[in-house]
């Protein structure tokens, strides 16, 4: 992860996604325009990947809704996290804050409409 800081990218992704909503989109649309808007990011690496999708879920799922693109996509992570290989690029801080994020959706995942 060289071009992006974990904090750096979590808070440009919720950040393109509040202007979503605030530019009137819904919260499926605001996911859909931060793939847009991070596809190149998305393609870097598996960190990056990792870091991106886990953000929009929360960002959707706060919203009470969770795409189903973005639902099957992080349901893949979270089956094949590996925090060993996180905590070498990120360092053991970040690495433990995405894997508490990455828990913490286990279970809201589970209670949140998975739409589309």
């Amino acid at each position: 992860m060289e071009e992006w800081g974990y904090k750096e990218l979590r808070e440009y992704v919720g950040e393109v996604f509040s202007n979503s909503i605030n530019d009137g989109l819904n919260a499926l649309e605001a996911g859909g325009r931060c793939l847009y808007e991070f596809a190149n990011v998305i393609e870097e690496g598996d960190t990056e990947k990792t870091i991106f999708y886990i953000s929009v879920a929360n960002l959707q799922i706060n919203s009470g809704i969770l795409s189903s693109r973005i639902y099957e996509v992080v349901d893949n992570i979270i089956k094949s996290f590996d925090f060993d290989t996180i905590v070498d690029e990120l360092g053991i801080t970040d690495a433990k804050d995405l894997s508490l994020r990455i828990e913490s959706l286990k279970t809201k995942m589970q209670s949140v409409e998975v739409i589309g």
